[in-house]
C-alpha cells in the first residue's frame, strides 16, 4: 500500500487539502498542515507554506537567525 501524496484537514467548517512534501513523514505533513489550516488568514499561501517547513524543522531542532 502506497502512502497518499496528500491529506486533508477538516478546520472551522472547511477542508484543506495538503501536498506531502518529498521525504516527509505523516506526522510532519500533518504538523505543517495544522500550522497552514490555524494561520491561512495571517499570511500569503506562499509565505505560510514555507513558514510551515521553518516551523517543522525548528521542532527538529534546526535553527533559523532571521526569519
Amino acid at each position: 500500500m502506497s502512502d497518499s501524496e496528500y491529506i486533508s484537514l477538516l478546520y472551522n467548517n472547511n477542508i484543506y487539502i495538503i501536498m506531502k512534501e518529498p521525504f516527509e513523514t505523516n506526522k510532519e505533513t500533518y504538523n505543517r498542515g495544522w500550522f497552514i489550516v490555524k494561520n491561512y488568514n495571517n499570511y500569503t499561501y506562499d509565505k505560510l507554506y514555507s513558514l510551515s517547513i521553518i516551523n517543522n524543522n525548528i521542532d527538529n531542532n534546526m535553527y533559523y537567525e532571521n526569519l
